[in-house]
């Protein structure tokens, strides 16, 4: 399929942003910080997916997607105060295809369609409130696209225990602006999107080993050069449910497995890019906090 598009694919490609992804969506743009008495953390993990998507631009639709990425923290700051904690962070992030189509014709690394590094920091306010920025570079080892890079930042609420013990709304609003390169994040380069969405859960069995987080994301992708004209990129809403794998010894780490479901509904320029009005995106999701 991405094939079909190259002279347009080569306008862009972009990574998932830090832990929060599932199949290179985020579901808010800011690095899981597990406790722990050291000032350092990290997680590491991997999502398969039935598609590359980023920000409704697929990119590869056939076959698995696995997309390995690491993260490491470090919080440089803690307090009382109106700001609350200062984290700092490297992203690792790849996108790994069980098939070709992607690649040059002739390129040995033609299932490895992606490699990303990130840098980036979160600010922790107001007892509540979030802003994360990430600075992110990509490249395509399979020579299916160009070299980019591009900012963003993200402000967030986290609203846990104000209206239920065991229920939240989480929103967020994200602004990515790409910085050019060979390749564009969005189909116009050096443009702006922007992502409002809400993740409204529930914790089942809060209180057994075994508790289950079931969500309902839904966000919308937004804007006008980014979507090359047309300010409507796309709706996206579907369940995500995760559980701890509390089974596992602690010494290695703290386990989590997740599933998630996106609909998406196109606007008129990702349906000309995409071949279809609508889309749906399956992920399962491994990872391990430490």
């Amino acid at each position: 399929m991405f094939k079909n598009h190259l002279p347009v694919a080569a306008a862009f490609a972009a990574i998932a942003t830090v832990r929060l992804t599932a199949g290179n969506e985020t579901v808010v743009s800011a690095p899981i910080q597990p406790t722990a008495k050291s000032i350092f953390s990290g997680d590491l993990g991997v999502t398969l997916a039935n598609q590359y998507n980023t920000r409704g631009l697929i990119i590869q639709d056939d076959g698995v997607t696995f997309q390995p990425y690491l993260n490491l923290y470090a919080n440089v700051h803690q307090s009382t105060g109106f700001i609350n904690s200062t984290s700092v962070f490297l992203s690792l992030w790849s996108d790994v295809s069980s098939k070709t189509d992607v690649s040059a014709p002739g390129n040995h690394g033609g299932h490895f369609t992606e490699f990303d590094y990130a840098l980036g920091f979160t600010v922790s306010f107001a007892d509540r409130w979030s802003f994360t920025s990430i600075y992110n570079r990509w490249t395509s080892p399979a020579d299916g696209y160009g070299d980019g890079h591009w900012a963003n930042g993200t402000l967030a609420f986290d609203d846990t225990g104000l209206l239920s013990e065991n229920f939240s709304l989480k929103p967020y609003l994200l602004f990515l602006r790409d910085l050019g390169g060979d390749a564009g994040t969005g189909l116009v380069k050096n443009s702006w999107y922007v992502e409002p969405g809400i993740r409204p859960n529930y914790t089942l069995f809060s209180g057994s080993d075994t508790p289950v987080n079931v969500a309902l994301l839904i966000k919308a992708g937004l804007g006008n050069k980014f979507y090359d004209g047309e300010t409507y990129g796309y709706l996206a809403a579907g369940p995500q449910v995760s559980v701890p794998l509390n089974f596992i010894d602690p010494s290695a780490g703290k386990w989590t497995a997740s599933v998630g479901y996106l609909y998406y509904d196109f606007g008129s320029t990702l349906e000309a890019f995409n071949g279809r009005d609508s889309e749906q995106l399956a992920t399962f999701n491994l990872a391990v906090s430490f």
